[in-house]
C-alpha cells in the first residue's frame, strides 16, 4: 500500500506540472476571443438602377445621385462642380435648403434647364439630382424608433406637358427609422400652393433600413393628382435615402438627419407620367 500511495502522489504532481519542461510552470489556457454583439439586424438595401450611390472623396458624405442629363450637357454639369460654381446661361441649381436647420449634414442639389433670358425662370427640364448625407454615428445603446420631418420636392411631367414643380417645407410628413427591426416608413407629399403647382403623395412602409450605415430604400408607389382634372395617377418607382448625424439626444432632440431621392415612370389611365423628387428631414423639434 505504501507504493500505491506514492504512485498516486506522482500522478497528482504530473497533473499539476506543465508537460513541456523542467521549469515547473503551471499550464495556462488562452480564453476564446470575445465576439462583439451585433449592432442590430443585418439588412441589405437593394441596389436600385435609377441611382448612383457612393461616398464622396472630399467630404466622405454618402451620396445618392440621379443623372438625367442629355449627352451634350456634360460640360454644363462640370461648371456646377467647382468650389464656386457659376451657373451657365439657361441653367441653375433650383434648391436652397435651410443650412441652419440641417446643420451642414444635408446637401440637396437640383440642376435644371430654366426659362428666361437671365436664367431666373421656372425649371423646364431636370439634368441632375443629388442628395449628400453626413455619415451615421450610432450612440451606445441606440435602439427603438427615430422620427424625422422636413422638406420635399417633386417634379412631374404628364404626357408631353410642361415640367410641373411641387414643393413643401413640411412635405416630408414623417420618416420613421426603426433601429430594432431595420425598417423605414416614409410619407411624402406636395400640394398646390404658391410656387407648388402639383399634388403628389408617397406613403410606404417597411423599406429595408441598414442600421450599420444608415442607407434605406426600395420600391414605392407615387400618386399624382392631375392639376387640370380629378384624375389621380398611380405610378410605381424607387426611393433611396441615407440617414446620418448622431443618434444621441441633446436639448430634447436627437441629432439624426436624412435625405434621399425618388423617381417613378410609367403609364396609367392612358397617360405617360414621370416623377423625380428629393427630400430631407431632421428631428421635428429642430424645425422652425
Amino acid at each position: 500500500m505504501k507504493y500505491l500511495r506514492a504512485y498516486h502522489l506522482s500522478c497528482i504532481c504530473l497533473a499539476l506540472t506543465a508537460c513541456g519542461g523542467s521549469g515547473g510552470q503551471v499550464a495556462t489556457m488562452t480564453p476564446p476571443p470575445v465576439i462583439a454583439a451585433p449592432v442590430g439586424p443585418v439588412v441589405n438595401v437593394p441596389k436600385l438602377s435609377a441611382f448612383q450611390t457612393y461616398a464622396t472623396n472630399d467630404t466622405g458624405y454618402n451620396r445618392v445621385r440621379a443623372d438625367l442629363s442629355l449627352p451634350g450637357e456634360a460640360g454644363v454639369l462640370r461648371q456646377f462642380e467647382d468650389a464656386n460654381p457659376a451657373s451657365p446661361a439657361g441653367y441653375r441649381s433650383i434648391i436652397a435648403l435651410n443650412d441652419r436647420q440641417y446643420a451642414g449634414d444635408v446637401r440637396i442639389e437640383a440642376i435644371a434647364r430654366v426659362s428666361g433670358g437671365n436664367s431666373t425662370g421656372p425649371a423646364t427640364r431636370l439634368l441632375r439630382l443629388t442628395a449628400d448625407q453626413a455619415p451615421l454615428e450610432r450612440a451606445p445603446g441606440t435602439k427603438g424608433r427615430y422620427y424625422l420631418r422636413g422638406d420635399n420636392f417633386a417634379w412631374v411631367t404628364i404626357d408631353d406637358g410642361p415640367l410641373l414643380s411641387g414643393s413643401d417645407s413640411r412635405g416630408l410628413v414623417n420618416l420613421v427609422l426603426d433601429f430594432d427591426m431595420g425598417r423605414a416608413d416614409i410619407n411624402l407629399r406636395t400640394g398646390v400652393s404658391g410656387a407648388s403647382v402639383v399634388r403628389t403623395e408617397i406613403n410606404v412602409k417597411n423599406l429595408p433600413f441598414d442600421v450599420r450605415d444608415g442607407s434605406f430604400g426600395g420600391p414605392i408607389a407615387v400618386a399624382v393628382h392631375d392639376p387640370d382634372s380629378s384624375i389621380i395617377y398611380n405610378i410605381r418607382g424607387q426611393l433611396r435615402g441615407n440617414a446620418g448625424g448622431t443618434t444621441a439626444y441633446a436639448n430634447d432632440r436627437h441629432g439624426l438627419s436624412a435625405s434621399g431621392l425618388y423617381n417613378a415612370t410609367g403609364r396609367n389611365k392612358d397617360a405617360a407620367i414621370r416623377v423625380n423628387g428629393a427630400f430631407a428631414g431632421v428631428d421635428p423639434n429642430a424645425l422652425p
